[in-house]
């Protein structure tokens, strides 16, 4: 192949982009043109139609180009239903994310009772000079504070990386983690409550939410949803869980942390479609780094 020919080539493909643009942008508006028409955005997500629009795409490619084409496709309208969402979170002044019910405005500055485990009790009144009302084990402290027999609850793990068990007993309960506290020999001190504190000093959002593990590329989307919405990922565990009492159903749950802000107008888009798409999403803690 010749010079000539690979400027020509080049040529092609810039075109091709320009094309792109052109109908990324038309594909936009045409969006959130038909978004002002819905009842603040209920049927963005219409399941049968992206199915239907993706066979039409890739009806006839090649094995090799049908995934790449779905990939794309996907993504696109992953992307075209963000940019409806967004309109809905700026033009619809009373929608409450799921979590929002529970966010409050704080200095910084905390007091109440904090319920804990009995042989925690004295490292945890050290470390946050608080009112402790002990509890006799781990279930008891969540089950208090569930009753509203104190304002806050602490646990104590050995690390930061130890924490997937607590967020396995917390992620369906309506708790949220508010602090990560080094303790001066290593371990870390875990403090939660029925309340998501909107500190300026905090930039990490704890998450949890399902993926489903048959569908192609469930993960890397969802993951680009926070990562499109300025959120950086720091801490990543898959799980599965129970979703029964019976223990025969389960479901594999993410328990991921990210820097972002949790009130931006990007953070709470992402946290929309996620809410509206997934078949479980959750905002399970909001705090400042350590």
């Amino acid at each position: 192949m010749n010079m000539n020919e690979k400027v020509i080539l080049r040529q092609i493909i810039d075109q091709c982009d320009d094309s792109l643009r052109d109908v990324f942008l038309r594909r936009m508006d045409v969006a959130v043109r038909l978004t002002k028409l819905d009842d603040e955005g209920a049927a963005i997500f219409d399941e049968p139609r992206i199915d239907e629009v993706l066979r039409h795409v890739t009806y006839g490619l090649s094995p090799e180009l049908n995934i790449r084409a779905n990939s794309l496709w996907t993504s696109l309208m992953r992307m075209t239903r963000g940019r409806q969402y967004r309109h809905v979170i700026t033009h619809v002044p009373e929608l409450q994310l799921t979590h929002e019910k529970d966010l409050v405005d704080t200095d910084g500055v905390r007091d109440g009772i904090v319920l804990c485990p009995t042989e925690m009790a004295r490292d945890v009144a050290s470390a946050l000079g608080m009112e402790v009302s002990p509890c006799y084990s781990i279930a008891s402290t969540l089950e208090s504070l569930l009753a509203d027999k104190g304002d806050y609850g602490a646990l104590i793990v050995n690390s930061f990386y130890d924490t997937d068990w607590l967020y396995t007993l917390i992620f369906r309960q309506p708790l949220y983690i508010n602090s990560f506290i080094p303790l001066p020999d290593g371990r870390m001190l875990v403090l939660f409550s029925k309340k998501l504190f909107s500190d300026t000093s905090n930039s990490i959002i704890s998450v949890a939410f399902a993926i489903k593990m048959d569908q192609q590329g469930h993960l890397s989307q969802t993951l680009a949803t926070l990562a499109e919405a300025q959120m950086n990922l720091e801490y990543f565990r898959v799980k599965t869980q129970d979703i029964d009492d019976d223990d025969q159903q389960k479901i594999n749950i993410v328990f991921a942390e990210f820097t972002g802000s949790l009130t931006s107008v990007a953070s709470r888009t992402a946290f929309l479609q996620l809410e509206r798409e997934l078949p479980f999403f959750r905002v399970i803690g909001y705090r400042a780094s350590y």
